[in-house]
C-alpha cells in the first residue's frame, strides 16, 4: 500500500504542471465535473468485477466486494500488473472463495473491459471527424467478431485454451449468462462515463457536435483497451495517452490534445485513490459488523 501511494503521488506531482495548465485553460468547473465523471466511470469498472464474481457463484456483499476491488486496483500502478489479482485472491481465501474463482473473475473482467472498449472504439471512431470513416473504416470489420466474443461461453473458453497452451490446468469455470450480460452492460456504461469525462474537457477547448462525442467515447474505449493489452506497462502509462492524443488532435489540435490526455491521466489517478480510500472505509465497516456476529457464535 505504501509503495502504491508513493507511485500515485509521484504520478500526480510529475503531471501537476500539466494539470494546472489544463485548469487554467479549461476552467476549474470543467475539470471538477470531469473528475466526478472519472470517479463514476471507475466505480462502474468495479461493478463489472462484482457481477462476474457473483456469476461465478461467490457469495459476497456488494459493499465488501467494492471495498476490496477499489483498494486492490491501486496495485495496477506498480510494474507487473499482477498486484490487483493477488490482493483479490487473498481476499477470496479469507472469504472462503477459491483462489481460482478470484483469478477467473479478474481475467474475465479484464477481457470484458478490453472487448467492450475495442467494440466502442471500432463503432465510434469512424465518425470522430470528417475523414474518420476513410481513416478508420477497417475498425467496422472488427465489430462482429468482437461482439461474438462477449457470448458467455467464448471468453472463458479462450482463457482455458491460453492456460493449456501455457501448460497450466484450465480454470474450468463458467459465469452465469445473466451475470455476463450485466457485466457487459456495465462495460459499455464505463465507456459512456469515461468518454463523457473526456468530452467535458474537449468541449471546453472548442470541440463540438456528434464528432466530439464519437471521439471522446470511442477514443477512451480504444485507448483503455490498448493500455490493458500492453500488460508490462503500469496502468497503460504512455500508451493510453498516445492513443488519446492521436484521437483528439483532429478535434482540438495537437497541443490541446496533449493537455487533455495529461489531465485525464491525473484525474483518473485521483479517482482511483479516492475510491481506494472509500474502499478502506467500507472494509472497516464490514469487519466491524462481523466482529459482533463472531463474538455471539
Amino acid at each position: 500500500m505504501l509503495a502504491v501511494l508513493v507511485v500515485a503521488g509521484y504520478l500526480i506531482v510529475r503531471n501537476y504542471a500539466g494539470l494546472k495548465s489544463a485548469v487554467d485553460t479549461m476552467g476549474p468547473a470543467a475539470i471538477g465535473f470531469s473528475l466526478l465523471l472519472a470517479v463514476a466511470g471507475t466505480a462502474a469498472i468495479g461493478q463489472i468485477w462484482t457481477s462476474v464474481l457473483r456469476g461465478l457463484g461467490a457469495q459476497v456483499a456488494n459493499t465488501e466486494a467494492s471495498g476490496v476491488f477499489f483498494v486492490s486496483q491501486l496495485g495496477k500502478y506498480l510494474p507487473g500488473s499482477v498486484w490487483p489479482v493477488l490482493a483479490q485472491m487473498e481476499f477470496g481465501r479469507r472469504a472462503g472463495t477459491p483462489r481460482r474463482t478470484m483469478l477467473a473473475a479478474n481475467l474475465l473482467m479484464l477481457a470484458i473491459v478490453t472487448a467492450t472498449g475495442l467494440i466502442t472504439g471500432a463503432a465510434l471512431l469512424p465518425w470522430s471527424s470528417s475523414d474518420g470513416l476513410r481513416r478508420y473504416w477497417w475498425t467496422l470489420l472488427l465489430l462482429v467478431p468482437l461482439l461474438i466474443s462477449l457470448h458467455p461461453r467464448v471468453i472463458p473458453a479462450v482463457l482455458d485454451r491460453l492456460f493449456v497452451l501455457a501448460k497450466r490446468p484450465p480454470l474450468g469455470l463458467r459465469v452465469a449468462n445473466r451475470a455476463m450480460l450485466a457485466a457487459c452492460v456495465w462495460g459499455f456504461a464505463v465507456w459512456a462515463l469515461l468518454g463523457a469525462h473526456l468530452l467535458v474537457m474537449t468541449r471546453a477547448l472548442g470541440a463540438s457536435g456528434g464528432s466530439a462525442v464519437a471521439a471522446a467515447v470511442g477514443g477512451m474505449g480504444l485507448a483503455f483497451a490498448v493500455g490493458l493489452i500492453v500488460i508490462p506497462v503500469p496502468a497503460g502509462a504512455g500508451i493510453r495517452d498516445a492513443v488519446l492524443v492521436a484521437t483528439f488532435s483532429v478535434q482540438v489540435g495537437h497541443t490541446a490534445a496533449i493537455a487533455v490526455a495529461l489531465a485525464s491521466r491525473v484525474l483518473l489517478v485521483l479517482a482511483d485513490v479516492g475510491l481506494a480510500g472509500l474502499g478502506v472505509l467500507l472494509g472497516r465497516r464490514a469487519r466491524a459488523r462481523l466482529l459482533p456476529d463472531r463474538a455471539a457464535v
